[in-house]
């Protein structure tokens, strides 16, 4: 199964990272926060293909490290000419992973039984 999950992480974590640094115009919200719900939804997406994709469980050291991904997605940002890093946006991001951090587990243990 990890076939598969593989280069869609790739393509995903790719993908994301396009969207995050290409120029785009100020555009209006859909509602209020729909910027974080996507940033929250992004990163809950990129921590699951990241947890399918190895056979070994999510650790402390992969979280750092796709929290470390959304640190520098803002620091980039901040690089380019139509993008500002925004500490919110991180948040949204960071507790996108923390959620399915936490959650993953938990829907292990039921799926085993």
């Amino acid at each position: 199964m990890t076939k598969i999950y593989k280069p869609t992480l790739f393509i995903y974590w790719g993908f994301i990272t396009f969207l995050a640094l290409v120029p785009v115009q100020k555009s209006p919200e859909l509602f209020l926060f729909s910027d974080k719900l996507i940033h929250f939804i992004s990163f809950f997406i990129l921590i699951f293909l990241f947890d399918k994709s190895f056979k070994k469980p999510l650790s402390i050291f992969s979280l750092g490290l796709l929290i470390s991904y959304g640190v520098f997605l803002e620091f980039a940002q901040s690089l380019t000419p139509t993008r500002s890093p925004e500490l919110l946006d991180l948040l949204a991001d960071s507790i996108g992973l923390l959620v399915y951090y936490v959650l993953a587990p938990k829907f292990r243990e039921k799926i085993k039984k």
